[in-house]
């Protein structure tokens, strides 16, 4: 009688028969994972119980194949299907987040209002709002100077911040270019929220 080393390796050889192995419930179970045999399971019985047992008692549950891949169920997942395309022209419809609040519009009223400071001071109605700040001395004009340079806000203390107003004086490139900025900065944040 052949060990059981003997019969794993012929098994593994593809050596035996189902009528080999249906009395090795180890080699069942073996012969299943290995190749895909199905033989009924083992019934052990007493000796005495025991009557000539035929070939034809033993039976493959399947057919025998040679192939040495063992399958278990599903191992790939199921490939996820793809959405229906939507219509040219037709977005559905998010809705907000429970609780969650729209867009902050604290940007855009702070950057509103500094268009409408920059705007006063071109005309000159910010120093009768605050004050001229220039000290009384000989360098600080009094005549109409009322608007403050955005070129030179270190120098409001003397005449060199102060300028003439829009209708008389000049419009200044400081004052285009935060009128502008300031407009375009609007417009993006606008356009983000």
């Amino acid at each position: 009688m052949s060990t059981s080393r003997d019969k794993l390796q012929q098994l593994l050889d593809g050596d035996l028969s189902a009528e080999d192995i249906a009395d090795d419930p180890a080699l069942v179970t073996l012969a299943d994972r290995l190749y895909g045999i199905k033989i009924t399971p083992a019934r052990p019985k007493k000796a005495q119980d025991m009557i000539d047992a035929s070939p034809a008692d033993l039976a493959e549950v399947a057919p025998s194949t040679n192939m040495l891949i063992e399958v278990i169920g599903d191992i790939a997942p199921a490939a996820p299907s793809m959405p229906e395309p939507l219509p040219p022209g037709e977005l559905p419809a998010i809705a907000p987040l429970p609780g969650a609040k729209g867009p902050s519009k604290a940007p855009l009223f702070g950057l509103g209002t500094l268009l409408l400071l920059v705007v006063a001071n071109v005309f000159g109605l910010l120093s009768s709002l605050m004050g001229s700040g220039c000290l009384e001395s000989d360098l600080c004009p009094t005549d109409g100077y009322t608007k403050m340079n955005l070129a030179s806000p270190h120098e409001l203390g003397n005449g060199l911040g102060w300028s003439l107003p829009f209708p008389d004086g000049a419009l200044g490139i400081p004052d285009i270019v935060a009128v502008i900025g300031l407009l375009v900065a609007m417009v993006v944040v606008w356009r983000r929220s």
